[in-house]
This record gives C-alpha cells, sequence and structure tokens, in this order.
C-alpha cells in the first residue's frame, strides 16, 4: 500500500496519474491553514485597539464626547461658523411684494431661527444699527 500511495504524490514521475493526483488541494489547504493562523494572530494583536475604537465610537453617537473631541469640534466651529451660516443665507430669498411689503422666503429647516430688526424709531433711539435685520439662533434641546 505505500509504494502505491508514493506513485500517487509525485515521487515516481512515470507513474504520476494526473487525475487522480490530489497534492494541489494538500498544498492548498496547507496555504489556506497558514492563512487562517495569520488572521487568528492578527486579530488577537488588534482586539484591544478595535474594542477602544468602539467605545470610543459608542460615546460619541451618544454624545458623550471626550473632552478633546468636544474642543476640538468647539475650535472647528469657532472657526468655520460664519462660513456655514454665509452659505445658509444664500439659501433665503429674500423679495419685495407686489404690495410692496419686504417678504423673505425661509426654507423649514430654519425654524430655529428668529428673523427680527433693531429700533424702528430713528429719532429717539438713534442707535448705529438701526434698520438691520437681525438673525437670533436658539439651540433645541431635541438629541438628534
Amino acid at each position: 500500500m505505500g509504494r502505491l500511495l508514493d506513485m500517487f504524490v509525485h515521487k515516481y514521475n512515470y507513474t504520476d496519474f494526473h487525475e487522480l493526483n490530489l497534492d494541489w488541494l494538500i498544498l492548498a489547504t496547507k496555504e489556506l491553514l497558514t492563512e487562517v493562523d495569520n488572521l487568528d494572530e492578527w486579530k488577537s494583536e488588534h482586539e484591544k485597539e478595535y474594542e477602544e475604537l468602539k467605545t470610543f465610537y459608542d460615546q460619541i453617537i451618544s454624545g458623550e464626547f471626550p473632552d478633546s473631541v468636544a474642543q476640538a469640534f468647539n475650535d472647528w466651529m469657532t472657526e468655520n461658523a460664519a462660513d456655514i451660516v454665509g452659505q445658509m443665507v444664500n439659501l433665503v430669498i429674500f423679495n419685495i411684494t407686489d404690495d410692496g411689503y419686504f417678504v423673505a422666503y425661509i426654507p423649514e429647516s430654519w425654524d430655529e431661527i428668529q428673523f427680527g430688526t433693531t429700533g424702528l424709531d430713528t429719532f429717539t433711539d438713534l442707535q448705529p444699527e438701526y434698520g438691520h435685520l437681525v438673525l437670533s439662533y436658539e439651540a433645541s434641546t431635541n438629541a438628534y
């Protein structure tokens, strides 16, 4: 039986039956097992990092920002708020109606923004902001 087995694993070239030769299957299985072992090593090596990243992600999703992230977000908002609002203002359309009234068409997404004006009496208040359009924002308490 041993000699017959040797014939099927390339020991004697003149007795190699290609359709019965399963060397390629054995080699592919060994390679697969090696790769699975490498994958297990990689997983055990990076599992702690994954758990830390998942904890960090869960904190951000739940709104419990770490101080460093909250500070970085605050700094970014401080630097970019004027540009963001400037781009949003382009979405508001100001016009004059047929009756001569000033009108602003405001998207529904601007519910939190309050439109108002400064003092209307120029002779009693004489404020430098007289006649300016004032936008005020009150943050919503809804959690997103």
